[in-house]
């Protein structure tokens, strides 16, 4: 059953707010891998370097409140929500996470972290071209990313994408008051795939081309983590999901580069 927009109107402030939140914190990180492209942008376009940032946080800021608002639309009409935050900002009542899925969210994250790890030092990083020396990132920078992978990717990828995909795919179903099982598995990977190659620019940057084995890398290594977060979303809520995604960049960003650098 659609749920009217005023009963969504808190959410999708309190996850803009969240959106703008996470697209501050994640500067430091940014500037440390993209400081010759920031040059660049500021010699092309002539703004200053504070315009250029508070323009990148609207950015992030606007795709969220249009990404929330489009995702709260129509996740009811496909069983798909934010249960406890609904519950604490439309009703005031906490009514608490499962342990049980708490343990399976960060034990997902920890293992398909590092199984991302192993994938890249042991299948791709052979085939790979050679790039120059990376930027050196600080911990505490990469540890800041947690919050844009948390709060804005879910959101983006999710809470909007899966949940449009669920809901055109729905369309094509004679009984729309049953959604199969198979269509929110579809849409799980279809989502964690097209967010896979929403990288595929970024990839051909870093290395100067597009390779097969690059390809293959950014959809595995992005899209890998992804589907599990899609299957949270879809069996408990997309609290479950943000929180998992916040547990796998820090992995990512700050545990793994501290034991294996």
């Amino acid at each position: 059953m659609p749920i009217p927009i005023h009963k969504n109107r808190r959410l999708i402030l309190s996850l803009t707010l969240l959106g703008a939140f996470g697209g501050s914190t994640v500067l430091p990180y940014q500037l440390s891998i993209m400081s010759g492209g920031l040059s660049q942008t500021m010699d092309q376009t002539g703004l200053p370097f504070g315009v250029i940032i508070a323009l990148m946080v609207f950015q992030v800021t606007v795709m969220t409140l249009i990404a929330s608002w489009v995702g709260l639309s129509l996740a009811a009409k496909v069983g798909l929500d934010l249960p406890i935050w609904r519950s604490w900002l439309n009703e005031g009542r906490f009514i608490g996470f499962s342990k049980k899925w708490l343990v399976i969210s960060f034990l997902g994250s920890f293992v398909g972290t590092l199984l991302v790890l192993v994938l890249e030092i042991y299948l791709f990083q052979p085939f790979l071209p050679a790039i120059p020396a990376a930027p050196s990132v600080s911990l505490w920078k990469g540890a800041l990313t947690l919050f844009y992978g948390g709060i804005v990717e879910e959101v983006l990828v999710r809470l909007c994408l899966m949940t449009l995909l669920v809901w055109v795919f729905s369309r094509f179903l004679r009984n729309r008051t049953h959604i199969p099982t198979y269509l929110y598995g579809l849409a799980i990977i279809v989502a964690a795939l097209l967010f896979g190659l929403g990288h595929l620019p970024a990839t051909q940057t870093l290395f100067g081309e597009l390779t097969p084995a690059l390809i293959v890398r950014a959809l595995i290594s992005n899209g890998l983590l992804g589907i599990f977060f899609g299957y949270l979303y879809w069996k408990k809520g997309l609290e479950y999901a943000i929180l998992s995604h916040m547990v796998g960049d820090f992995f990512l960003h700050v545990v793994w580069p501290s034991i294996f650098s």
